[in-house]
């Protein structure tokens, strides 16, 4: 009977303590119908250039429209991120995503995990757990006596079902809405391959293009579908709707067809582009560079006949007189052959020579526009 009481009474403890520490957590989801209310039009997801109630990237209405495979791709959170200011000392994510947490060649931090900076674009470390739901945990975050900046960047390789942040009860917190008007400049909109999409980036961070936001502090929207990057025609005219600074075209790597076939792509896709955005500049990319191109010449061939279509496509639209069309060359983006996890998805290093060589081509393209 002792025994029976003791634990009845450590049970009810428990209980306590636990309802306790859950009630000094105050959960809010950037989903929720108030928060949503408040947010207006736009909502609080930002790095998109569609407005939607979940965590995909293209509109409703490209469902049936593109391929199964770039919609089911467009579902992965890539390059869309969270902003929010609080004074909180603690910050907890919380979420479920619908897909396996990891890959053979990519860490279940980048696939599913979610990375947050403060307002200097320092990286804020977080422990975390990779169950159901996953969990991200901040503690002793420096600076609570005033409100800070935050963002959160969201997974690149699986789909976000449900999120909510947890800050301590009473501390002020708010969501940063988006604005897909674009009142504060044009992004830059990148549509590629997997390389674009966030392959093999061990972290959400260390994508080139949620890298190059923060070297630039420019939105940057993320149109990378793995292995479909593919110059499609109802894709492109989704890219195209977005109001762009600059759009990116790095599809290269996706290319699995003839030189001829790829020169007869570029062609069609450029002169889509400026049907759709006669003016917007377009910087046309280069593959870079298989990493075993030097020990395997069939994976050497396959680029060179990628480049080969593009160069001859791009040389062309020149002499017709196409304007603001630029290219970035592989020699441009200066790949190492130790900066790819294999044959061509980037590490964090690759990523890094990715985002300098984007980030100095389209800080002169800019100047020069």
């Amino acid at each position: 009977m002792m025994r029976h009481y003791l634990f009845s009474v450590l049970g009810s403890l428990a209980a306590t303590v636990l309802s306790a520490s859950a009630q000094q957590v105050a959960w809010h989801d950037p989903l929720d119908s108030a928060a949503m209310a408040a947010a207006g039009a736009s909502g609080y997801i930002h790095g998109r250039g569609f407005v939607r109630n979940d965590y995909g990237r293209l509109p409703e209405s490209a469902r049936g429209t593109v391929r199964d495979a770039v919609w089911n791709l467009s579902r992965n959170s890539a390059g869309l991120y969270l902003q929010f200011t609080t004074n909180s000392p603690d910050i907890t994510v919380e979420y479920m995503v619908s897909g396996a947490h990891a890959m053979p060649h990519m860490p279940a931090t980048g696939v599913s995990g979610v990375d947050l900076y403060n307002e200097r674009g320092e990286r804020c470390w977080g422990g975390y757990s990779f169950g159901k739901p996953i969990t991200y945990t901040y503690r002793d975050l420096p600076d609570t006596s005033a409100a800070a900046t935050y963002t959160l960047y969201l997974p690149l390789y699986n789909t976000v079902e449900r999120l909510r942040i947890g800050v301590r009860a009473g501390a002020e917190f708010d969501f940063i809405p988006a604005d897909t008007t674009f009142a504060d400049g044009l992004p830059v909109v990148v549509y590629g391959t997997s390389i674009a999409q966030g392959a093999c980036a061990s972290r959400p961070g260390m994508a080139w293009t949620n890298i190059l936001h923060r070297l630039t502090g420019r939105e940057v929207v993320n149109l990378g579908f793995s292995g479909n990057g593919r110059l499609e025609p109802e894709v492109i005219d989704y890219v195209a709707a977005i109001p762009a600074a600059l759009y990116v075209v790095d599809c290269m790597p996706n290319m699995y067809v003839p030189e001829d076939s790829v020169y007869t792509l570029v062609l069609n896709a450029v002169r889509q582009f400026r049907r759709l955005r006669p003016e917007t500049p377009i910087l046309l990319a280069e593959h870079p560079g298989y990493s075993n191109r030097r020990t395997n010449a069939t994976k050497r061939d396959e680029d060179e006949r990628a480049d080969g279509g593009l160069r001859r496509a791009y040389a062309d639209l020149r002499r017709e007189g196409t304007k603001g069309l630029y290219y970035l060359s592989r020699e441009e983006i200066g790949m190492p052959a130790e900066g790819m996890v294999d044959y061509i998805h980037p590490s964090d290093y690759g990523m890094e020579a990715y985002a300098r060589a984007y980030g100095g081509a389209i800080r002169k393209i800019l100047k020069r526009e």
